[in-house]
């Protein structure tokens, strides 16, 4: 089987990191399928598994117009000369035109219809406009949970048929490095986008670290104006020795931060899948997150969940947390293992073949 994934409109973050190891998880577990990338001229935002061919579309023009040509034509012609026997669009807005093979496209949430505010009106439009015109062309949607899913069937039941949850693996965690907790202990927890509630970690770190004086927090992927804010709130907090604030950490350096944490919060108040929950729990590190029904089902019942994301409920939800007995966290991982990358191809995979 001849695979195009079509990466033209995959950036850096959370797609990107989602088809780089969905690509790995269906080289290991069809060795013998042919893969190949399609990226505009510089190239995929992320390195490929050993194997698998890139193949770089040069639009015909520049600006809006090129980057139009990369998500419509250039999907299509590349299929069509390529010969693929299926393509899986790494984002909703490509392939706007079809493709002769079957294709499916990689679905990760629907917060801009169910959280419109935390998006700007441009975006909301662009959104209605090239997702759902690519997803009405395409044969299979792939959500990355049974959340998802649920979602895209109640939003849009006309479509519903061509959805398939494919839930996100979770293995690529057993590359990182192997590290002792560190001493003193910190817990990790994260301040990009606004659903991740970075604001409300760091009021709740205030009476946990008052129990817990030898504990740091470490808060990542601060953007400049996050990271403003924070700093400002940290300050009238008086938990500037107690507070780290970092921007975005490169992969060797978030992995390493990540394996030495002795907690993970994520208490965010929307996820299509809850990526560093899954991470936290493969890697025998407690977790701490909200009631968001994505969260719920990626840590199966293991997680320590807040009530509220208010301060006192989250900091009662951190000493839960560390409570946990070792017999409950080697269940959580036993239960994270179940989350792999190869089983996430083989749903895409059986159901393009079914297209």
């Amino acid at each position: 089987m001849h695979v195009l994934f079509d990466a033209v409109a995959v950036r850096s973050g959370s797609a990107a990191i989602v088809v780089a190891h969905l690509i790995r998880g269906w080289r290991e577990a069809f060795p013998d399928d042919r893969l190949t990338v399609l990226a505009g001229p510089d190239g995929p935002d992320f390195v490929p598994a050993e194997g698998v061919v890139v193949h770089r579309a040069h639009p015909p023009v520049g600006g809006p117009a090129g980057k139009a040509w990369l998500r419509s034509l250039a999907v299509r012609r590349a299929a069509r000369d390529l010969a693929v026997d299926a393509v899986v669009s790494g984002v909703p807005a490509s392939g706007l035109v079809g493709t002769p093979a079957p294709r499916g496209v990689i679905l990760y949430d629907l917060r801009h219809e169910l959280r419109p505010d935390q998006f700007s009106r441009k975006t909301r439009a662009a959104r209605r406009l090239g997702w759902w015109w690519s997803i009405r062309r395409a044969d299979g949607v792939y959500t990355i949970s049974e959340r998802t899913l649920d979602d895209f069937r109640d939003r849009h039941p006309r479509l519903a048929a061509k959805g398939v949850a494919a839930q996100l693996g979770s293995d690529h965690a057993d590359a990182w490095p192997t590290a002792e907790r560190a001493d003193p202990p910190y817990a990790l927890a994260f301040g990009h986008f606004g659903n991740k509630n970075a604001h409300a970690v760091i009021r709740a770190w205030q009476p946990f670290s008052a129990r817990h004086p030898d504990w740091t927090l470490r808060l990542v992927g601060m953007g400049g104006s996050d990271r403003a804010a924070a700093t400002q709130l940290v300050h009238e907090l008086g938990l500037g020795d107690v507070v780290d604030l970092a921007p975005w950490l490169d992969d060797d350096a978030f992995a390493g931060t990540f394996a030495a944490a002795s907690m993970v919060v994520f208490p965010s108040d929307f996820e299509g899948f809850g990526l560093p929950a899954a991470e936290a729990m493969r890697l025998g590190i407690p977790v701490v997150v909200s009631p968001d029904p994505a969260l719920r089902e990626v840590t199966g019942g293991f997680a320590a969940v807040a009530l509220t994301v208010g301060a006192d409920d989250l900091a009662d939800a951190m000493e839960a947390a560390l409570a946990q007995a070792p017999g409950h966290l080697t269940e959580a991982q036993q239960f994270a293992q179940g989350f792999t990358w190869a089983r996430t191809a083989r749903i895409v995979r059986e159901d393009l073949l079914r297209r």
